[in-house]
């Protein structure tokens, strides 16, 4: 991501620092403690110091503020999300105070700002480093590594003699521990082109009392860029808008629409409810949605019930000198008309469909479907594969490990489908499909580091494979990658070396990553249940999983290696 994609206007640097503003940089990093008097209070909501929910109580321009005591004031304003951000407002001119925009973005950075101002007394900069941003329709972006940005302010003075903003970088400035205490996140619903599952999108919101509204208008707006070419779809007819808003009572959220909604049949109008109820259950008051059209209600209409988690097994699945299977300390349990054969291929790595009919099994050979109904298939005899997946649909993916480009889906009579290239450089360290059958996560390794990729699969009307979308690269660090699975619909797990030691890092789609810890001669990862269900195999076999303390433990299972449950 590009400094000019987050940047909201770049001046001259000015070479004379303000001391006066050494306290809007000690806030804004953290390092101060919350004043009980002046610009900015708190109140305790809820919890303690360590997480507790924040109520920024903020207070206007002060008579007589100079325009670096105006500046501080504006920025610790800019905490309070508060109808609109209505005092931040107060800082600025009559004329601006209606064109700024708050939520065009967030820009977050921990650590010190520097405050620069020239000759001119009506002009101020600030230097800051960023480390992530959110964009105008609450996509949370973690740069790779932090970026300088020149955020520049102009003053005037008012009627009354009194210093105001006169213009300012679109958006807001906030540490990370104020943004996750002020914004939350919000996953927004949308299908996948068979209609069967809702994938979520995960945006970024000021926890306010528009919340519902934002929910909605962002919803109706459609999925994030990655998602798009019809890698996601919404049931809502083009056009749709929020009229005028979303009220919430008694647990019910009315969201009042416009568009052609009453006319849609039976199916579409379940799947547009939907696809608003998911979305507003991340809210406590939500329990049920109604729509209506010009004041009156809409029928909900009827459909199938639709899938939007995956859960598997809280048991690992793999391959021990006892059998492939369900794996304990001491047992095996077998997945019938699946596991002998297998056991029988000699297999190398797999993959087990949802359901357990079907596997993708990678041999000596190449990569194999198989079946519980049916003999083997050879589908790939390419030499170099990586460990295949397999998607809802029965079609397994399948690549060369040292060309990205070679990625293939094989259909159930072995017919190869080419989705082109995902545009990735290095080699393919791990392949997997989301258990939606939506999107791809590739891991590869080459010169310039490791990449962890995410692209949507892109499906003709039958369902089958024909391209990939628009990729979205995760930060991940370039120490060397080991392997990389899905840990539930929105998060992904990685397996990297770091020095005489493995690490295991958890990363959230379109949000934030967090350390699960280190352990030894680590080999293979695969996923669960959320992090709680991660397993990592270690170079000897052994099994480990996360224990109460964070830590790695021994689950007393020695596997040949661990299979992907779809």
């Amino acid at each position: 991501m590009s400094g000019a994609e987050i940047n909201g206007g770049r001046s001259a640097s000015r070479a004379r620092p303000l001391a006066a503003l050494a306290a809007v940089a000690a806030l804004l990093a953290g390092c101060a403690g919350i004043p009980t008097s002046g610009p900015v209070g708190t109140v305790e909501i809820g919890g303690d110091d360590g997480g507790g929910e924040l109520l920024t109580l903020a207070e206007g321009p002060q008579p007589g503020d100079t325009p670096d005591r105006l500046l501080t004031g504006f920025l610790i304003a800019q905490r309070a999300p508060q109808q609109n951000y209505s005092v931040a407002r107060e800082f600025l001119t009559s004329d601006f105070r209606a064109e700024w925009s708050p939520t065009a973005r967030v820009l977050i950075s921990d650590t010190p700002i520097v405050v620069q101002g020239g000759p001119e007394e009506d002009r101020l900069e600030v230097n800051v480093n960023v480390g992530a941003f959110v964009d105008a329709t609450g996509v949370y972006t973690e740069l790779p590594r932090a970026e300088a940005q020149e955020l520049p302010y102009t003053f005037e003075k008012n009627a009354d003699g009194e210093w105001r903003i006169a213009s300012a970088p679109e958006g807001i400035l906030l540490t990370s521990a104020r943004f996750m205490s002020t914004f939350g996140t919000y996953p927004l619903y949308f299908f996948d082109p068979g209609w069967r599952g809702l994938v979520p999108d995960v945006r970024w919101f000021p926890n306010t009392a528009s919340r519902a509204d934002r929910i909605v208008k962002e919803l109706l707006a459609g999925p994030s860029p990655w998602y798009g070419n019809g890698v996601l779809v919404s049931a809502f007819p083009s056009g749709t808008k929020l009229d005028p808003g979303v009220e919430v009572s008694s647990g019910t959220a009315t969201v009042a629409l416009a568009g052609d909604i009453a006319s849609q049949d039976a199916a579409a109008r379940w799947r547009m409810q939907e696809q608003l109820r998911l979305s507003l259950s991340a809210l406590s008051d939500v329990v049920s949605v109604e729509v209506t059209v010009g004041g009156f209600p809409v029928e909900a209409g009827s459909g199938q019930p639709t899938e939007s988690s995956y859960p598997v097994s809280a048991d690992p699945l793999g391959l021990t000198e006892r059998g492939f299977g369900y794996l304990t300390a001491s047992t095996v349990d077998a997945v019938p008309g699946i596991s002998a054969r297998v056991e029988a291929l000699g297999a190398l790595g797999a993959t087990l469909a949802r359901g357990g009919a079907q596997a993708a099994v990678r041999t000596a050979a190449g990569v194999w479907s198989v079946s519980a109904d049916a003999d083997p298939l050879l589908v790939d005899t390419r030499a170099g594969l990586v460990d295949p997946s397999i998607d809802r649909d029965g079609f397994v993916w399948s690549a060369v490990a040292s060309d990205p480009g070679s990625i293939l889906a094989f259909d159930a009579g072995g017919g190869a489908h080419e989705v082109g290239s995902p545009h990735v450089d290095g080699a393919i360290v791990s392949l997997d499909v989301s258990r939606d059958g939506a999107r791809l996560l590739l891991g590869t390794r080459g010169p310039n580091g490791s990449a962890l990729t995410l692209v949507g699969i892109v499906r003709d009307a039958a369902g089958v494979p024909i391209g990939l979308g628009t990729p979205l690269a995760l930060p991940i660090s370039s120490s060397p990658l080991l392997d990389a699975a899905w840990a539930d619909s929105s998060t992904v797990v990685t397996l990297s070396e770091s020095g005489s030691e493995t690490q295991v890092d958890l990363y959230r789609i379109g949000g934030r990553h967090d350390s699960l810890g280190s352990l030894e001669g680590g080999a293979q990862l695969v996923g669960g249940n959320a992090a709680d269900g991660v397993r990592v195999r270690a170079d000897d076999g052994t099994v480990w999983r996360r224990n109460s303390s964070g830590g790695w433990q021994s689950t007393g299972i020695v596997a040949s290696f661990l299979a992907t449950q779809q």
